[in-house]
């Protein structure tokens, strides 16, 4: 029997914008992980030779301009840093999902399921 491995990567849900892309997820949890600012020349070290130099620049200015991180030049160099915590972009995706669910498959209706879902969601967050 083969058995299912769950996957370690976060996704975002964000209103009004698309979900984290792969290169965005992995920046974040590096930085995440580093819990300091970093260079972009050390974000492309811990992402290992799959990226160029060019394309990690352009990511961290994209992830900027979304308020996903803040920048600070130092020298002639930006450090980036992301701007929430895993844990709250966590919450905007589990809020997020659960609202899409609601609208989608009509539980607003089923006062029972609702109820049920309010005390789950009161009892794990």
């Amino acid at each position: 029997m083969q058995s299912f491995q769950e996957s370690t990567t976060l996704v975002v849900y964000m209103p009004n914008t698309r979900l984290l892309g792969s290169l965005e997820q992995k920046i974040m949890d590096i930085l995440w992980k580093t819990g300091r600012p970093q260079k972009p020349a050390e974000v492309l070290e811990s992402l290992g030779d799959k990226h160029a130099y060019t394309t990690i620049m352009t990511e961290l200015k994209r992830m900027t301009d979304k308020k996903l991180l803040s920048r600070k030049l130092i020298g002639r160099v930006y450090f980036y840093t992301p701007i929430k915590s895993k844990e709250s972009i966590a919450k905007n995706c589990l809020c997020g999902h659960f609202n899409k669910l609601v609208d989608s498959y009509g539980v607003k209706q089923n006062h029972t399921d609702l109820k049920l879902l309010k005390q789950y969601l009161k009892k794990n967050t």
